[in-house]
Order: structure tokens, then sequence, then C-alpha cells
């Protein structure tokens, strides 16, 4: 009886204990464009809430329920722009699940599929242009409407819908801010895409950046050659003004179905280059890592910031953590830059009203705590400093 009973609340404690993990919602979005109702799927930066303050970077990326590709890259995106030394911006990001893949993809009418031969299933291929009219025109302005998003956009295709991310930077070099093309399938149309360069070569962007990856083919299994090599030798001959090209040739360690996860963090990498900060800047002066950060900003034509915790973990840092010396007025200039950088935020002033008790600077303290309480009636812990900074006053 008593093992029957142990068992009946071991079972009933994992029932309540149990949560589930939850990285994305599935959507659905009716298309006039397209003719049909379209999936996506949107996974939100962890400090993301329905009624905040920050804006995000959007990641867009096709074949969503492919391989297993939005739990990765979803994944991928928030382990790089997480802990003390982010690689990246917190971002939103949206998979589109790829219903007809081949009419989506392809800019161009074609029978004839890798290796050359002809076959009936590409008779709707060439339907390119509506899907992108479909991103800009429908799904892009929906998710701008209904999240918090910056004005950064990325567009990332693998394989044939990488053919899309080439086509897209070609016909609209200037909606998407940044293209990732893993292995795109060049080959098409008897190569319609390099065919259509020195046209797109002639164009003068404004800070755009292009991500493209493939591998050295092993001759056996690829007898045709590498088409994307010889699309980022065009682009290193012929350079396009105002874009930004990053390439990575993966040697026959990686293949065109193993490369997308580390071409995907390689990319992001890339297109961000310049953003990591070092793990020491919260020993030096918070106005360096203001100047970081309007550098990177300026390079990539986005206002982006530091996450609001990072700043906060500094000023604390600074403040508490007697692993190194600690240094008052170093942690308020951090707690300060956080107020600055996020003023609707009631714990950044709560922060810096509790550095400016810290250090007995009563008034500075009481301005801090009571712009925090305006922000939330209910931080009781404000409420509760007020009323002890006013003892002291008084």
């Amino acid at each position: 009886m008593k093992k029957l009973f142990f068992f009946l609340f071991t079972l009933i404690t994992l029932n309540v204990c149990a949560q589930e993990i939850v990285i994305g919602k599935k959507h659905q979005i009716e298309s006039k464009v397209l003719n049909e109702n379209r999936e996506y799927w949107v996974s939100l930066p962890s400090s993301y809430r329905k009624n905040g303050y920050k804006k995000y970077p959007v990641l867009y990326f096709t074949d969503a329920n492919l391989n297993s590709f939005f739990h990765a890259f979803s994944g991928i995106t928030k382990q790089m722009s997480s802990d003390a030394s982010p690689q990246i911006p917190e971002m939103i990001v949206v998979g589109i699940v790829s219903q007809n893949r081949v009419r989506d993809s392809a800019p161009t009418n074609s029978l004839v599929q890798w290796g050359g031969t002809a076959t009936k299933a590409l008779e709707t291929t060439g339907g390119a242009d509506n899907f992108l009219k479909f991103l800009q025109t429908e799904l892009v302005p929906h998710i701008e409407q209904n999240y918090h998003t910056a004005d950064y956009r990325i567009l990332a295709g693998y394989s044939f819908t990488g053919l899309t991310v080439i086509h897209s930077l070609y016909q609209t070099p200037e909606f998407f801010n940044a293209y990732m093309a893993i292995d795109p399938s060049l080959w098409w149309d008897n190569q319609i895409m390099l065919k259509r360069f020195r046209e797109f070569s002639k164009k003068e962007l404004s800070k755009r950046q292009l991500f493209v990856s493939t591998s050295e083919r092993v001759p056996s299994l690829y007898p045709k050659e590498n088409y994307v090599i010889e699309f980022i030798q065009k682009l290193e001959a012929s350079p396009v003004k105002g874009l930004n090209v990053h390439a990575k040739v993966f040697g026959t360690d990686q293949n065109h179905h193993t490369m997308q996860i580390m071409s995907f963090y390689l990319g992001l990498k890339n297109i961000f280059s310049g953003y990591m900060i070092d793990d020491a800047i919260r020993f030096r002066p918070a106005t360096e890592l203001k100047a970081h950060f309007e550098n990177i900003s300026d390079k990539l034509g986005v206002n982006l910031k530091p996450r609001e915790g990072l700043v906060n973990f500094f000023g604390y840092n600074r403040l508490y953590d007697n692993q190194f010396p600690t240094n008052s007025a170093a942690a308020i200039e951090f707690f300060k830059l956080n107020a600055e950088y996020y003023p609707e935020s009631y714990n950044a002033w709560d922060s810096l009203g509790e550095a400016y008790w810290h250090e007995k600077e009563y008034k500075l303290a009481l301005d801090a705590y009571k712009k925090s309480t305006q922000l939330n009636p209910g931080n009781s812990n404000a409420k509760e400093k007020i009323k002890e900074i006013n003892t002291q006053l008084n």
C-alpha cells in the first residue's frame, strides 16, 4: 500500500510540475496574391513582451517545416544573442512553411531538374515573383503590424529556396537589409541567375549584406560544376556598390545536406560582424559600450542597442560583485546608460535608484524611484525605498 501511495504521489507530482517548452507558435495568413492560406511559425526573443517597448530585427526564412530548421534556427538565434558577450541582437524569427516549394522558389519555368533530365513535377515552376510579392505586400506588413519590429529584415533560404533569396536580392535589393543563401540552386534553368548577374552588378545599394555558402563537390556525386563558387567569383571580380559580401566554401567534410547549421551560424555572425562585445567591456567606462553600438548601428544602418538585461548585469557587477574590485561610479554610469536606452523600463530606473541609494545620493535615488513607480505603479520595492528616502531626507 505504501509503494502504491508513493507511486501515485510521484505521478501526481510529475503531472503538476510538467510544463511544455514552447519555442514558437504556428499561424496562418490568407494570401490574396497566392490565392491560398499560408502557414508561418514565429519564435519570439526571451525578452519580448506583448505590450513591451523594445523593437527587434526580424529574420525570415523559408522551409520552416523542413529538417527541423525552425527548431535549429530559432535556437541558434536565441543562443547567439544571449549571455554576457552576445554575437547578434535578439531577433524575431519567422519561419515560412513550404507548401509548393518548386513553384515559389523558381524565378523561371523549366522542366529540367538537377542532373539534366526533364520531369513534369516542375510544371508549376516560375512563381518566385508572386512569392516575393506575397512576402513584401502581405506577410512582412502583417508581421510588422502585429509585432514590435525594428527596421531591419533578413531573408534566408537553403538549396532551392536559396534561389529565392538571390532572386529577391536581384529584383528588390532594398527590401531586405541582409540575405543568406545556403548552397542555392544556381544550376537552375541553365544557370539563369549567373546570366543575370551582370545586370545586377550595375546597381548601387546602401549598406546591404549577403552571405552565401557552398562546399567542394565530390566528383562521383556531383558531376556538374559548382555554380555557387562561380557566383562567388563573380561577386569578387565585380563588386556591387553598397553590398557587403561574405562567402564560405566548405571542404568535403561538409556537403549540401550537412552545411545548413554551420552556414546559418556563420551567416548571422558575418552579417552582424562587429556586434559582439568583448567580455571585459564591463570593466571599462560605459561610454565605450555606447560608442561600440553607435558604430555597429552606423555600419548596418539600423539603431541597435545592447540587451537591457545585459547592461543591467554590467551595472550590478560593478556595484556588488566582489570577485573583482567594485566601482560604484562606473556602476551608476551603466545604469544611467540603460535608462537612456530604455526610458520606458521601470526596472532600469529602479536599478539606477538602487545605485544612487547605495552611494547615499538620496535625492537622485528618489527621482529615479519616482520615475520607476510612474512607469509601474505596482513596483512595491520602489515605493518602500521612496518611504525610506523621505525619512532620511526629513
